[in-house]
């Protein structure tokens, strides 16, 4: 294929660049168990969502003029739909050689202040953790009467982070009948220093800042403390709250297309063109799944890498053929990403070639040939008893939700490990174990639970509980019962 490297589209080979940028660190966050990194490759993945076809509508373009013009879109639209995306673009293209910044504006700060929803009602902005917020939340809701709904410590990488999720109730007047659930504040933190969490007696919250971060005070004791934080509010009556009333008075009315757009449409993408750039937007939003903490063993991100290494350089390279040789070029990319990502794909084939001309013949081409290899798809059984833990592992994510009801419809209490433990093969990659708890009903967790591999038991508490601890009680979960998802492939990461 030829050298997609033209002067004169220089927002085409950024994009392009940004593609191939994604895939090594998604395949670097995945590698091994042990540094697995669940939110770069959920954020990294969520890039292409609806970038993907504007790739392709760039790259297929009939003049340069038109590629440029395309591709220029295509990364305004990209840097529009997350608060940290811009950073990451022009971060990720200058790696790989690109002056994004120099290319495109920065975009609009669409998401750090009060905007109208479709009603043209005023609702809260993403916050950083600034004194401002923390007054307003102080004053709007009676935080001493907040409860946990979700809890979940990870390690993303090196970073200890976490997440929670509070039922808040309110401090003002508000509609009797609104729909939807209670209020809630999502709380990301970022950098965990401390963990000191009962949820015993956890009743009740305190947000403030020190010298060394963000801090929330659990009930009586407990401490979460982190470098940086970030706070989503939802509550569909805040426009009457106090804070939403000022915010009423100073947010200018709803115009089209004034945060939410569509991505670029110029251009059609046909042919074989279409089912490789199908192929490519499933496979991103199967990575992305990992989002969901139960399916990180059943996705071969490894797999998806491995097929598409090198994806946003071929891409331009068999865009930039004429017309009658680009079909060919697409469909060979296609076989190519189907040899290499080989039987641990084949589960996805459907999926991923639903867009392929003669997507069947393929497939037959490509079984014959791994079947002639000797090779067979993996089987994914159904979750099982736990039968053992590994003698030493690492704690990678504990995740602890109540019971709660969430838009009318009653969700029962849950929990979930992630554990990095040794494979068998000496000198190998670490793999996940994901653990899931029946009924859990208290977890207790220190950050020391997550500084090194150690001792994780399962052991007969009080009252026909299992008690799930790591080291010396750094962490403790009492539940009913346990049982372990299956993994997906040997090596999946």
């Amino acid at each position: 294929m030829s050298e997609p490297s033209d002067p004169a589209e220089p927002s085409l080979a950024a994009l392009g660049a940004l593609l191939d940028r994604s895939l090594v660190q998604i395949a670097d966050a995945a590698r091994d168990a042990r540094t697995f990194d669940r939110e770069t490759i959920r954020a990294v993945s969520d890039a292409w969502d609806n970038t993907t076809f504007p790739l392709f509508r760039a790259a297929t373009g009939r003049t340069p003029r038109a590629r440029e013009r395309r591709a220029r879109a295509a990364l305004e639209w990209m840097a529009r739909l997350r608060p940290t995306r811009w950073d990451w673009m022009v971060e990720q293209g200058a790696i790989a050689g690109h002056r994004i910044d120099a290319l495109v504006q920065p975009p609009p700060a669409l998401f750090d202040k009060p905007y109208r929803d479709y009603r043209g009602t005023v609702r809260p902005a993403y916050h950083h953790w600034r004194p401002q917020t923390l007054t307003d939340l102080a004053d709007d809701y009676l935080l001493a009467a907040s409860t946990i709904r979700h809890l979940q410590l990870e390690r993303a990488g090196t970073r200890l982070c976490a997440f929670l999720i509070l039922d808040l109730v309110r401090a003002y007047d508000h509609e009797a009948n609104t729909p939807g659930s209670p209020p809630t504040l999502e709380v990301h933190l970022d950098e965990v220093s401390e963990v000191d969490v009962d949820t015993d007696t956890a009743l009740g919250v305190r947000l403030g800042s020190d010298a060394r971060g963000a801090t929330i005070a659990l009930g009586s004791g407990g401490l979460l403390r982190a470098r940086d934080a970030s706070l989503r509010l939802d509550d569909p009556s805040w426009h009457l709250s106090r804070a939403g009333h000022r915010a009423d008075v100073q947010t200018p009315p709803r115009q089209a297309g004034s945060r939410v757009e569509h991505p670029p449409q110029e251009g059609k993408v046909e042919g074989c063109a279409r089912g490789a750039a199908t192929f490519l937007l499933w496979a991103m939003m199967r990575i992305r799944s990992v989002r969901y903490p139960g399916e990180v063993t059943r996705i071969p991100v490894e797999a998806y890498c491995r097929a598409l290494r090198g994806a946003g350089h071929d891409v331009l390279a068999a865009g930039a053929f004429p017309p009658r040789r680009r079909e060919a070029a697409f469909r060979s990319l296609v076989t190519t990403w189907l040899r290499r990502g080989g039987v641990d794909l084949a589960p996805d084939w459907k999926m991923l070639l639903k867009d392929m001309p003669d997507a069947g013949e393929l497939a037959r081409a490509i079984r014959e040939n791994l079947a002639a290899e000797g090779s067979l798809p993996p089987i994914l059984g159904p979750a099982r008893e736990v039968t053992g833990i590994a003698d030493r592992a690492e704690l990678r994510m504990v995740s602890y939700t109540a019971a709660h009801t969430d838009m009318r419809v009653r969700r029962e209490a849950c929990a979930m490990v992630h554990l990095a433990v040794p494979a068998q093969e000496e000198g190998a990659p670490w793999h996940l174990r994901v653990v899931n708890a029946t009924d859990p009903v208290r977890f207790r967790a220190r950050a020391s639970a997550f500084d090194r591999a150690g001792q994780v038991r399962i052991g007969q508490g009080t009252d026909e509980l299992e008690t799930f601890m790591v080291g010396d009680d750094a962490l403790t979960l009492d539940a009913r019962a346990w049982s372990q998802e299956p993994g997906a492939v040997v090596g999946l990461i």
